[in-house]
Order: structure tokens, then sequence, then C-alpha cells
């Protein structure tokens, strides 16, 4: 029994390492070099502010505090996409909407992912936003939601004039505030806080 333990635990670290290494390798070209990790003891109350793509069980867990605005936060999600299609049941990332003051459409954005998430299209509506940061302003959230393959675009143009915030939105706000969050993406692995997306030499 303590071999299977052992056999298992060592499959899960070396599971992580490689997922780890793998995340590192693609966020290299895209963002400064993180700060010293700090260790959240809590970290996992957390993620339950956002909205969690993929397994609970994954061995590698990610709480990303991000902004729909932010540039080096569009880098990161085109990072996660990449490593997670490698490693479809070895990562869950849980979102955590975190606009900042100075982005202007961070907060408007933030409100119609949550709008298509009632149709069950956030993953898509993130995917269209990241995708589509220098449209914000000039494109109709309606023709993103309907590049998202949002159905109800009546219902959705209804959720988007609603004037209170998404309680998601506030939930994510106050989480951060909770960790300190200064900028985005502040991203937590497995517990292990940073700053600035991971590097190589991390």
């Amino acid at each position: 029994v303590i071999l299977t333990v052992v056999l298992v635990a060592c499959a899960l670290l070396t599971t992580g390492l490689v997922v780890r290494r793998e995340l590192f390798r693609a966020a290299e070209a895209h963002a400064p070099p993180a700060s010293k990790p700090v260790f959240i003891a809590d970290w996992r109350s957390h993620s339950q502010a956002g909205v969690t793509l993929g397994s609970p069980n994954a061995p590698v867990q990610i709480v990303e505090f991000a902004d729909f605005e932010c540039p080096f936060c569009a880098s990161f999600h085109s990072t996660l996409k990449t490593v997670q299609a490698q490693y479809p049941d070895k990562i869950a990332v849980s979102f955590v909407h975190f606009p900042l003051l100075g982005h202007r459409f961070a907060e408007p954005a933030a409100r119609v992912a949550e709008c298509a998430g009632e149709q069950g299209r956030f993953e898509a509506m993130q995917d269209v936003l990241f995708a589509q940061q220098n449209a914000f302003g000039l494109k109709a959230w309606r023709e993103l939601a309907r590049e998202a393959g949002v159905a109800d675009l009546e219902a959705f143009d209804a959720c988007a004039a609603r004037q209170a915030l998404p309680q998601r939105i506030h939930d994510g706000q106050t989480a951060g505030e909770r960790l300190d969050v200064k900028a985005t993406p502040t991203v937590i692995i497995n517990g292990w806080k940073l700053t600035q997306p991971p590097t190589a030499q991390q």
C-alpha cells in the first residue's frame, strides 16, 4: 500500500512538473518576469470567485485574476489554451474577473462575458474577447456575442443592459483585494501566487 501511494505521488509530481515547464516555456516570450512566488494557504477558496474550466481533480490547478482589456492577459490566455490542449485532463483554470480601473472596457467586457455565460458560452466569449481586444469600442458587444455562438441575442442584450454589477465580478474584485492583487494577470498555481505570468527561468 505504501509503495502504491509513493508511486501515485511521484506520478502526480512528475505530471505537475511537466505541465509547469511547458506553461513557463510558452509564457516566456509574452510577459515580464514574475516576482518571488508567495504561497497562499487558502488559495482554493479564491477559485470559487471565478469560472472554473477543466476538471476539479486536475493535478495542476490555476487561479487567474484577469482583465479582458489587459494585453498580457490575452497573451497568457493563449498560453493557457495551448497547454490545456496538450494536457486536457491535467489542468483546471479558474478565471476570476479583476477589471482594472484604468481600462475603460474591462468591466463592460467582464459583464458581457457573464451574459454569454448565462447561455453556456462563457469560454467561447472569453476566447473572442481576448482575440479582439482592438475591437473594443468599435464593434458591438452583440456582434462579438454572435461570433461566440450566443444563441439568444435578445436575452444577451437585456443582460448586458442591466445596471447591477454581476455577482461574480463583485466576488472577483473582493477576492483580488483580499489577496492584494495589483496587476493582471495575477496567477496562483497550486497555491503559489505570481504577480505576472511565469517564465522559464522560475
